[in-house]
């Protein structure tokens, strides 16, 4: 599978970007497509950070196991899980285009690693549409959280 990349520039400071997006307990409570999150690692966000994430995925309730490979706080993370013989990794970037604003990024590749998933992919590839419109969704509700979490911090600044 080629990947998959979808970006959104966020009108919000890279750091409130990378935690708002990061915050992986509470990703439920902001993006639209995830409908439970159940941690299965203890402690603060990291590498080794551990996840079941159940979404709805072409009509049908879908539940995956993923977790951090590498945490660069501000600038990137790393997801992987393994799923049906296949390997995917989303990096998700941060990138700071001018103070404020901020471009984030999502990197999404699937790798089939046994026969049956190489078989499979072929079907799959025609799904690459619905894929790119549940991330550009999933951009599109962390944005409207960083940039309603920056507007009120900025209100209450100027108070």
């Amino acid at each position: 599978m080629k990947p998959i990349v979808v970006s959104e520039t966020i009108h919000a400071p890279i750091d409130l970007v990378f935690q708002i997006a990061s915050d992986i307990p509470n990703a439920a409570d902001r993006i639209r497509g995830i409908t439970e999150i159940e941690m299965l690692s203890d402690g603060p966000m990291g590498e080794g950070t551990k996840w079941r994430e159940t979404r709805i995925m072409f009509g049908k309730k879908a539940t995956e196991t993923m977790w951090v490979i590498k945490w660069d706080p501000p600038n990137e993370y790393v997801v992987e899980a393994r799923s049906c013989g296949t390997h995917y990794l989303t990096p998700i970037t941060f990138e700071e285009v001018e103070p404020g604003i901020t471009k984030m990024t999502f990197t999404f590749t699937g790798t089939p690693e046994t026969f049956m998933a190489k078989v499979l992919s072929k079907v799959f590839a025609a799904m690459t549409k619905s894929l790119v419109k549940c991330l550009v969704a999933d951009l599109a509700d962390i944005k409207a959280a960083c940039e309603s979490a920056h507007a009120s911090s900025e209100s209450t600044e100027t108070v």
